[in-house]
């Protein structure tokens, strides 16, 4: 069992190795030896986020931590448990998104822990300076559209809602449909010009007119 947890520790700690040049400074990872709970810090990199460091004893990490329920369940014959998308606690009172791996022997002991413990108040502070010193938002302008309750329907249900007013020519009337067609973006589907074209009596190089002028406003 001891070459057993000496082959682990000895793996784990050249992948920690690899880890300790890409963490960023409120991620932690910790290598538990878990044979010695009174030392069980192996290797640690970024303890300033729990307050370890090597040779802590296991029971010095952050409370409520769920990684240790792999410790109560050692009659469990498998290799390893993950326990992931947890909180824990430190002792100053910082709450880490946190998850362990336990490896266990053939004969089902916990020998090594691997935990990576994630200090989020950084972030969220980090975010809550950027909202104070950056301008709220600006209010979209709202806008009364006639056609936002049928924006879901057929293009026939659109033109169908459009009526001509007393004060427009029956041109102003078909460039005024197009427009409106135009944004609600129904002039990207295939076909759609000749349809539109036929239900104003119009011809399809009347609405590409109609269109480019558009476009031109743009």
């Amino acid at each position: 069992m001891t070459c057993e947890r000496d082959r682990l520790i000895t793996l784990l700690a050249a992948s920690l190795q690899a880890l300790k040049t890409t963490l960023p400074l409120n991620t932690e990872a910790v290598l538990h030896d878990l044979t010695r709970p009174e030392s069980s810090v192996v290797h640690i990199v970024n303890g300033h986020v729990s307050g370890r460091k090597e040779g802590d004893a296991l029971l010095s990490g952050p409370d409520e931590d769920t990684g240790f329920l792999g410790l109560l369940e050692a009659s469990r014959r498998v290799p390893t448990r993950v326990f992931s998308d947890y909180t824990t606690t430190t002792k100053t009172g910082t709450t880490l998104n946190s998850a362990s791996t336990i490896y266990y022997s053939e004969e089902g002991v916990p020998l090594v822990a691997f935990c990576i413990n994630v200090d989020m108040d950084v972030v969220l502070k980090l975010k809550r300076d950027l909202d104070y010193l950056l301008p709220p938002p600006a209010a979209a302008d709202v806008t009364e559209n006639p056609l936002a309750d049928i924006q879901d329907k057929s293009l026939d249900d659109v033109i169908s809602k459009l009526r001509q007013t007393g004060s427009e020519s029956k041109t102003d009337f078909r460039k005024r449909v197009i427009a409106e067609i135009h944004a609600l973006g129904f002039f990207k589907i295939k076909g759609s010009v000749n349809h539109v074209a036929k239900a104003l009596g119009v011809t399809r190089y009347t609405i590409y007119n109609y269109l480019d002028k558009l476009h031109d406003k743009a």
